[in-house]
């Protein structure tokens, strides 16, 4: 069964597709009404005559009563156009350009009511003024009557009509009207969705230079909306919009650079864009600024500079950022792992929708990470992951049944579950059925299709997959080997499965029966080959020693030989390694004669039981082998190693007793 994951959260900077489907969302997020929040953008002076009057013979004129001066000031003061901006001067000029029935006045005091600068909000007032304003024939305020009418600011709510005016004003020029056009038939909304359409009047508000209608544009190259998908096209819009301060292009701008799209990644200058658009108050922005800074992606790395992003992304709602500040918190990011924190981050994105954070909440409960365990929850907040569209809620799904965690056990709904998740391109939940098809858990066993999933999962990215084909072919191998009903040329040819995925334990058993003759021809240079693949285990490097010692399979090469051994004795104490070892010193073997050293791995060896070392060591002692003879300990040795059965030890001794020769 697979251990809580939360135990070893890993951070990792967020993948290319949940980059794009962040990309989506902030995109279509943004354009989404907020009602009186939202406002309505400057158009700006429509009269070019007026924009050209220097401000000295403006206020001139507007002094001397010039109604249309007056309302061209009041624009100044409220947009800070060649003076420091001030609300109260421009309500004050727009009041005596509206009392004298100027369209123009009207227009600007109506925006000014619209959004409480200067003057009370009064969304009533507002639309009033816009009405006379269009009916006076101020482009203007015809388009932001329009607003109204759609919105229902001021004024029943008239689709209809609303489209209608920004019709009006959009067919003859006026940039804002055209932009809003594209806007309506970029949404779908009050009109019937038409992405040519939308290209058309957006296309013709940005050659006017309306930078928001550009930033609108350059979404359209990039989805392929209305015009074939060009991605380095929407990058240089975005660029021109970015550069004119729209802070939504600065966040795309930024994504592509971050991402590659239609453009070189340059992780550096996307966080300058990033930046500016956080400063726009972008919570996209400042969540990536959050990653940039936890992964060293276009800045040096700094945890404390991330997780401030992170925590003012989720001041501004960023359910992406929650959950960043959840798995900054398991992991210990932020001190010491604290996963009742790093919960509570993960159940405010949950709320939000957030689908892993679904997920990881589902975790919590289910291991008791930071609340008390309940797996009954925990499933329920599996399948709120799962419908929230997070495949790998499938699998931890599949895990509940086929255990019976919080629901009662039923391995074919796991199988249900696991197949899930594995159709939905998710390589634990490949992993997951292609076991239950290698074993028969829920479904009927097909070792083939079992064997051909998990190496999908392995190729899909997850690794332990093939570790579950290793162990199954290993005991198969095993089974068929020394079961009731012993197949060798079978299991021989399960171990070689086996140990071509990597089990060391199945090449050292496919060597034995190389080496031996099991299941197969015997095959000593063969034998080497899957001895050297698991040399890694103890009883591969001494059948390795051995095969170098005795020139088996190999030429015979005593040096090889001692290096084995050395490995094997410092890997395990065993006794025949360190006879071995020690036979090899005592007689210069493959390596320098070193009497003393030979005698002590003997001495060791023979302590352990080991009847050769036992005999080695007693003939040195005989033989004065390391200097002055000893027999008082030649014959407690040789008569434990005789003791013992040695045939040799049996003889030296017979020879002692009968006084004959001992060579």
């Amino acid at each position: 069964m697979t251990t809580s994951p939360l135990a070893s959260t890993a951070l990792a900077p967020l993948p290319g597709s949940a980059l794009i489907g962040l990309f989506r969302e902030a995109l279509e997020s943004s354009l989404v009404e907020r009602g009186a929040t939202q406002g309505l953008e400057l158009l700006g002076p429509v009269d070019g005559f007026w924009r050209q009057v220097p401000l000295a013979e403006l206020a001139r004129m507007a002094e001397g009563g010039n109604p249309s001066a007056q309302a061209e000031l009041a624009w100044r003061w409220a947009i800070g156009d060649g003076v420091t901006k001030s609300y109260a001067q421009a309500a004050r000029w727009a009041t005596r350009s509206a009392e004298q029935i100027c369209a123009a006045g009207e227009a600007v005091l109506g925006w000014l009511l619209y959004h409480g600068f200067g003057l009370p909000r009064d969304h009533v007032e507002a639309a009033r003024l816009f009405g006379r304003a269009a009916g006076g024939g101020d482009l203007r305020g015809a388009v932001w009557y329009g607003l109204c009418l759609l919105r229902g600011h001021g004024v029943e709510a008239d689709p209809e009509r609303g489209v209608d005016h920004l019709r009006q004003a959009a067919a003859v020029g006026v940039r804002l009207g055209q932009y809003w056009l594209g806007r309506l038939y970029y949404l779908g909304h009050h009109v019937e969705r038409d992405f040519p359409e939308a290209m058309r009047w957006l296309k013709a508000a940005a050659d006017q230079g309306a930078p928001r209608a550009v930033d609108l544009l350059a979404r359209c190259h990039f989805f392929g909306r209305g015009v074939a998908e060009n991605r380095a096209e929407a990058v240089h819009l975005w660029r021109q919009a970015a550069e004119a301060g729209i802070g939504a292009a600065m966040f795309c701008l930024g994504l592509c650079l971050y991402a590659g799209e239609g453009v070189a990644v340059d992780r550096e200058e996307a966080v300058h864009w990033f930046t500016a658009a956080a400063g726009k108050g972008s919570p996209g922005a400042m969540f990536l600024l959050g990653q940039c800074h936890m992964f060293g992606l276009g800045v040096t790395p700094d945890v404390a500079a991330a997780v401030d992003w992170y925590r003012k992304a989720a001041d501004k709602g960023s359910r992406e950022a929650e959950f960043e500040l959840g798995e900054a918190c398991a992991a210990g990011r932020t001190g010491a792992s604290d996963l009742a924190e790093a919960l509570r981050w993960w159940r405010s994105a949950a709320r939000k929708g957030h689908a892993r954070a679904r997920l990881a909440v589902g975790h919590c409960y289910r291991w008791g990470d930071g609340v008390g365990e309940d797996k009954r929850l925990a499933v329920a907040w599996y399948r709120r992951a799962l419908d929230g569209g997070e495949p790998q809620a499938a699998v931890w799904l599949g895990e509940c049944y086929e255990y019976g965690e919080g629901v009662a056990a039923d391995p074919a709904q796991a199988v249900e579950h696991y197949r899930r998740a594995a159709e939905a391109g998710d390589a634990h939940g490949q992993a997951e059925l292609g076991r239950c098809l290698l074993h028969g858990v829920g479904i009927r066993a097909n070792p083939a299709r079992g064997e051909a999933m998990l190496r999908q999962a392995a190729e899909s990215g997850w690794s332990s997959a093939l570790g579950e084909l290793e162990r199954h072919w290993f005991a198969e191998g095993e089974r068929l080997l020394h079961g009731d009903s012993a197949d060798p040329v079978a299991a021989f040819a399960c171990y070689r499965k086996a140990a071509e995925l990597g089990h060391r334990r199945a090449a050292l058993m496919v060597a034995e029966c190389l080496r031996h003759g099991v299941g197969a021809d015997a095959d000593l240079a063969q034998a080497m080959l899957w001895y050297r693949k698991a040399a890694a285990l103890f009883d591969a490097k001494i059948a390795l020693a051995d095969m170098y010692y005795f020139g088996w399979g190999v030429e015979r090469n005593a040096r090889e030989a001692v290096r084995w051994y050395e490995q094997a004795v410092a890997q395990h104490e065993d006794a025949y390694a360190m006879y071995s070892l020690g036979y090899c010193l005592l007689h210069g073997q493959g390596v320098e004669r070193d009497a003393r050293a030979g005698m002590r791995w003997l001495r060791q060896a023979a302590t352990l039981g080991e009847t050769d070392a036992q005999y080695e060591l007693g003939s040195a002692y005989y033989c004065g082998a390391n200097g002055a003879a000893s027999p008082r300990l030649a014959m407690k040795w040789l008569r434990s190693a005789a003791a013992l059965g040695h045939a040799q030890a049996l003889a030296f001794l017979e020879r002692v007793e009968r006084g004959g020769p001992l060579n």
